[in-house]
């Protein structure tokens, strides 16, 4: 097979680089089988009786939700920490891993995707930013103080699957009222932040970055693309990694590769000692 200009061109840019900033969202964790859930047809097919109530993903993501529908939040959560756990990350976070830890001189991972997989994979925990959190953190729902805490824990509650409704459900470490995942959620104004992470991103930020490579963005969401944005108004290059070709709209950067994550940084490893 003849090699892709497009990838081509995009493995020289990263062979070139000396700061690196990976910007990960929902369609890095996809060919990982952890679902989209604005994917409707996806998000119906795995919680039906939430079809029944009307309750969308964006109404279960919400500190509403665990005051108003506690067990199917908690079951909602509870649901994505066993895929997630079911499931493992794929060969491209292991790729990223090598490249910023062998190839780069420094390199960080902002990702918004609150699966976890970045660290479980490996990376060095002070080259992430979990922008939106993790569901393997916990924090009070009534956030009693600003402390969250690890808890990695599967089944973390009992959960019916008939019924989409859990129970048993985890209690802050510090007042014993209910917790809830050291997620950034819709509308909320209770998630205390996780300073240790911003501060090591900010830091990285204090040197430009050669190169950015955007992967998995949706426009629904689009943190990372507005920052790909900004980096590259002072100069970096921007590799934008999503098999939607709609995805580019906000960068539109030349170097867009219409591939799904797995298959970009495959493919992308293999040319980096050709090119």
């Amino acid at each position: 097979m003849n090699p892709d200009p497009a990838v081509e061109k995009a493995a020289k840019l990263i062979k070139k680089a000396r700061r690196a900033l990976f910007l990960t969202s929902a369609g890095m964790s996809a060919d990982s089988n952890i679902p989209t859930f604005r994917d409707k047809d996806g998000y119906w097919r795995n919680f039906p009786p939430f079809r029944e109530k009307g309750l969308e993903a964006q109404d279960l993501a919400s500190p509403w939700a665990f005051r108003n529908e506690l067990a199917h939040a908690w079951a909602f959560y509870e649901w994505r920490r066993r895929n997630a756990r079911e499931n493992r990350p794929h060969e491209g976070y292991e790729i990223v891993n090598r490249w910023i830890t062998e190839r780069f001189e420094a390199a960080f991972v902002h990702t918004t995707n609150t699966d976890g997989y970045h660290l479980r994979s490996g990376c060095p925990e002070d080259r992430v930013r979990e922008v939106h959190g993790s569901m393997w953190r916990l924090q009070c729902l009534d956030a009693c103080c600003g402390d969250f805490w690890e808890d990695l824990a599967v089944p973390l509650c009992r959960l019916s699957y008939d019924t989409m409704e859990a129970s048993e459900f985890p209690l802050c470490r510090r007042c014993k009222g209910i917790a809830r995942p050291h997620i950034l959620m819709f509308g909320d104004a209770e998630y205390v932040g996780h300073r240790w992470q911003d501060e090591n991103f900010l830091n990285f930020l204090q040197k430009p970055a050669d190169v950015v490579v955007l992967v998995g963005s949706s426009g629904a969401v689009p943190t990372n693309d507005y920052i790909a944005l900004q980096l590259q108004e002072r100069g970096a290059r921007i590799i934008n990694i999503n098999p939607d070709p709609a995805a580019n709209a906000i960068a539109r950067t030349e170097h867009f590769l219409p591939l799904k994550s797995q298959e970009a940084f495959i493919r992308l490893d293999s040319l980096l000692d050709e090119v």
